[in-house]
């Protein structure tokens, strides 16, 4: 849950001041710009799809309350700029991400990090970034950006099944090539605590 960003959109809501869009703006910016980078691949349009997002968001600012998760309404609101960027006439398809660029963050070595030796983090990154553009696209959204299966099944336009479906692809995947056995529950628990903890 991203607390940080809900309570600045609150206070948002209540003051309608620059100083509060400012913190708005700047706590989702770099998130949905990699979003919208991973559709449109250029980040001129990129920037100015987000851009013009929080431009409309103050232009409505006198009409905020309507909005119930704020996170989920600015990926929204990017992927149907995106979509209309690139000239689609249908509801975003999940095949768009086919061609997707999906940049993820490696994974770095904690204490915590009891299954993965350190010598095994390279091949974690590698076996992660190998992973199929629609598993990474989802990846990406959980893992780094905090968002509930609900709220991607929302924002790609697809069903919390195939949310779970694409997750159970990349688990198992990532278990493949680390050699990790995933009839193991201590093993399966381990590997998604590792790779479902924030960053």
């Amino acid at each position: 849950m991203d607390e940080k960003g809900k309570n600045i959109f609150e206070k948002f809501v209540i003051r309608k001041d620059q100083d509060t869009f400012t913190h708005l703006f700047e706590h989702y910016f770099n998130r949905l710009f990699q979003f919208a980078m991973t559709m449109v691949k250029s980040e001129i349009l990129a920037e100015e799809i987000v851009l013009d997002i929080f431009t409309k968001l103050w232009g409505k600012r006198e009409d905020l309350k309507k909005i119930t998760n704020i996170k989920a309404y600015l990926y929204i609101a990017v992927r149907n700029s995106a979509i209309t960027a690139i000239r689609a006439k249908k509801k975003v398809v999940f095949e768009i991400f086919d061609s997707a660029t999906v940049p993820l963050a490696d994974y770095q070595l904690s204490a915590e990090n009891e299954l993965i030796e350190e010598e095994m983090f390279n091949d974690l990154n590698e076996a992660v970034k190998s992973l199929p553009e629609k598993c990474k696209i989802i990846f990406k959204l959980i893992r780094e950006d905090g968002l509930n299966r609900n709220e991607v099944a929302d924002i790609l336009g697809i069903s919390v099944k195939t949310v779970d479906n694409q997750i159970a692809i990349a688990v198992r995947k990532i278990a493949d090539q680390l050699n990790i056995d995933l009839h193991s529950p201590a093993k399966s628990v381990s590997l998604l605590t590792l790779l479902f903890s924030a960053n």
